[in-house]
């Protein structure tokens, strides 16, 4: 008689593996999304008339132009867009922020500060996908809202979306789907901003409560199992990969999340690293890069930015260490760096480098190298 060899102890747990992972895996799909409405073109020479901007709009040849200097806002009179298809054409350093807002607003919001859904715009002529549902805030009565910060020119040559269908299940299907595959939005506040992957964002319900759940079943089928056959060793290893193969989907989950998000580009040159690398802030990276070739070792800095935005000061000076620097603040008489360790009067200081900044340049200074008219470094003369 003829008995067959028991398979090898980690080709067992292999298997095991597998199958837990395959029916976790099934058992966090998301729900497959409804045929889409088709995409709709909007009269380019008609985008003017229809959108509302704090910066003033040309409608040209080519298309609807929009100046950026600091932060331009477009919000286009499109109700429950899904999904914006937009030709440009592009000069200078812009990164577009997009979301959606009430339709009913009546001033222009300022949503400046972390990016939550933007996409850096390469120069030239290109195209933008913008998948809304993705975006926070989004609704069926919402309008898309553009933010185009940097320095240069944007010009809309064509523009399609993709309307919202009147089947209310397919829009919270097609809203579940995008958030769940959504990039993660990488910014500077992102280690606050995180949170669980949603199963449904419409219902508010979490992709862990799902594979709580999961392992819960696994559990109890590994141990029940174990208890019918009566082996003496413990179910603890096959608990354990149980555990291990439910947990996969969501650190796949987020890994293809940040992939799609991160820089993953090599550079070797950590200058071009520092220029190319603040993705949700470009015309800060080609600030700190042309700062650091402009200014000497031993110069004393002072850094100012836009307002209440600290952000891009701190940011500065630790990209110019280790320079002496310095953020200023009006009205004081003693300028502080980074952890108040640097410490300068205005009469210390040897440069400025500013970004974004509405105020002119003391008197003494004069610009060496400039991004833009306002994002520069200057010298004392």
């Amino acid at each position: 008689m003829h008995t067959e060899a028991p398979p090898h102890p980690w080709l067992a747990a292999g298997r095991r593996l597998l199958a837990a992972t395959a029916a976790s895996l099934a058992f966090a799909a998301p729900p497959a999304r409804a045929e889409a409405p088709p995409l709709r073109e909007v009269p380019v020479q008609a985008l003017a008339g229809a959108a509302k901007s704090n910066v003033p709009l040309a409608a040209s040849g080519l298309g609807l132009e929009v100046p950026v200097e600091t932060a331009s806002i477009l919000l286009l009179a499109l109700q429950g867009a899904e999904e914006l298809e937009m030709e440009y054409q592009a000069s200078g350093i812009l990164l577009l922020t997009f979301l959606t807002v009430d339709s009913s607003a009546r001033s222009l919001p300022d949503h400046r500060g972390p990016p939550y859904r933007y996409v850096r715009v390469p120069p030239g002529r290109g195209r933008l996908d913008l998948d809304l549902l993705s975006a926070p805030h989004w609704s069926r009565t919402g309008i898309p809202y553009l933010l185009l910060e940097g320095s240069g020119r944007f010009t809309i040559t064509r523009l399609r979306y993709r309307p919202s269908p009147s089947d209310r299940a397919s829009v919270r299907e097609a809203l579940d789907r995008a958030v769940f595959f959504a990039p993660l939005p990488i910014g500077y506040t992102t280690v606050n901003i995180l949170e669980p992957p949603y199963w449904s964002y419409a219902e508010g319900s979490f992709l862990y409560d799902r594979l709580g759940a999961a392992f819960l079943i696994l559990a109890g089928i590994l141990i029940l199992g174990y208890l019918l056959a009566r082996r003496r060793s413990p179910p603890a290893p096959a608990l354990a990969l149980a555990a291990l193969a439910v947990a996969a989907p969501a650190d796949l989950l987020f890994l293809g999340k940040l992939a799609r998000a991160a820089p993953l580009s090599v550079h070797l040159d950590p200058e071009v690293r520092i220029r190319e690398n603040y993705a949700y802030a470009p015309k800060l990276g080609a600030l700190a890069a042309l700062a650091r070739a402009t200014l000497r070792p031993d110069d004393r800095v002072a850094v100012e930015g836009h307002g209440p935005d600290w952000f891009a000061p701190e940011a500065l000076c630790f990209n110019l260490a280790p320079r002496r620097c310095v953020t200023i603040r009006p009205g004081e008489r003693e300028y502080l760096g980074l952890a108040g360790v640097d410490r300068l009067r205005p009469d210390e200081i040897d440069a400025i480098v500013s970004i974004d900044a509405d105020r002119p340049l003391p008197d003494g200074f004069s610009k060496v190298a400039e991004v833009s008219d306002n994002t520069y470094v200057a010298r004392r003369r």
